[in-house]
């Protein structure tokens, strides 16, 4: 989890509050979070508690955490005790917010580590789909609200090599246990279509393509995961494929500012990818590209995955196109190489990071970063 006070943290929300969004949308609702202690529903969670920098009248937020202490101990000095309640329980058994039923609900809990696939893949099926059923039997029936659920890429193997767009499906082979977390969201994304037909619903679904940033599970299992631990413990980056796979990587403060365009911006009743196709490099690209932000440079080594406790992608490319998310007036702003830096500042400071990426990956200077 990030430190909420932390510079980076701090400069991201403010550029995420600087989007040109109809933030008045917002003004005087009442907004439920899933997943407020990850990295993903953490931002988004600072990003709305901020808001009161904008509105007179700012959201309320009611978040929901398995371990509420843990969460209040992580996010509770920023957030206002009046407008904001810290629920425990899960998705099983949801509690009613002191609030009443939210308009707007964020879904962004969900199991996305390759490692829930091979250990604990019922466990992601029931987060993804019995969870977002839950949701929405609880709190979707009675009169329309907003929804907003996050998810990863739904999409199978395809012929096409090129950018993947919002109706390229693809064939996933049903029996395949890795595609736990596709077809579950697939069904999630249909209950959602579903409920708009018989409920008035209006959702809106990110499919977030490899993001990191402050707050990354570092036992993740994915590249960008490997590659920050790696950084904050000193030890070698250890690819477990011959790194050849294309991954366009996204910073957290971009995906969560194309989140919020979704919400906000969106036509009610569509999925938009999320992610920077301009920061595309191969696995290996990267985390060579890691070892020589830092200093001292890490190694980089070659292994084997365990094939007990992860399931590696199928995919030789993830490329998306952002076209329809772009039409709401998104950008993604941040290179790899600035993503790679804040990340490493975030976990350990800057005296460790290069000040100029771009030389450093064409193989010049070393000298330290500054703020």
């Amino acid at each position: 989890m990030f430190d909420p006070s932390h510079p980076v943290v701090r400069e991201d929300i403010h550029a995420i509050l600087a989007e040109r969004l109809p933030w008045e949308r917002l003004a005087g609702r009442h907004v439920f979070v899933t997943g407020a202690s990850g990295m993903l529903g953490g931002y988004l969670t600072l990003s709305l508690a901020a808001l009161h920098r904008k509105l007179d009248d700012p959201p309320k937020l009611s978040l929901l955490a398995r371990d509420a202490a843990r969460l209040r101990a992580r996010l509770g000095s920023v957030l206002d005790p009046a407008r904001c309640e810290i629920l425990e329980g899960d998705l099983n058994a949801l509690p009613m917010p002191r609030f009443g039923v939210p308009d707007v609900v964020i879904h962004a809990a969900s199991p996305a580590s390759p490692r829930d696939y091979a250990t604990d893949p019922v466990g992601v099926i029931r987060a993804n789909a019995v969870g977002t059923l839950a949701l929405l039997d609880r709190f979707g029936r009675d009169r329309p609200i907003a929804f907003l659920m996050l998810g990863s890429a739904v999409y199978g193997s395809t012929e096409n090599e090129g950018a993947v767009h919002e109706e390229s499906f693809g064939a996933v082979p049903t029996l395949d246990p890795r595609n736990c977390y596709i077809e579950s969201k697939r069904l999630a994304e249909t209950l959602l279509a579903c409920w708009r037909v018989q409920y008035g619903l209006e959702f809106g679904i990110g499919r977030i393509f490899h993001t990191f940033g402050p707050g990354l599970n570092l036992a993740d299992g994915r590249i960008f995961s490997d590659v920050l631990k790696a950084a904050r413990d000193r030890q070698p980056i250890v690819l477990t494929s011959d790194g050849s796979a294309l991954r366009a990587f996204c910073y957290l403060a971009d995906t969560v500012s194309g989140l919020l365009h979704i919400l906000l911006k969106g036509d009610g009743a569509s999925a938009y990818n999320v992610g920077n196709p301009t920061n595309e490099l191969s696995i290996r690209d990267f985390a060579t590209l890691a070892s020589r932000l830092i200093d001292p440079p890490l190694a980089l080594t070659f292994g084997e995955a365990d094939p007990q406790a992860y399931l590696p992608a199928k995919t030789s490319r993830g490329l998306p196109d952002t076209r329809r998310l772009q039409a709401l007036g998104w950008q993604s702003r941040t290179s790899v190489e600035e993503a790679l830096a804040r990340s490493y500042r975030s976990l350990f400071g800057r005296e460790r990071v290069h000040d100029d990426p771009r030389r450093v990956q064409a193989g010049q200077g070393a000298s330290k970063e500054r703020l």
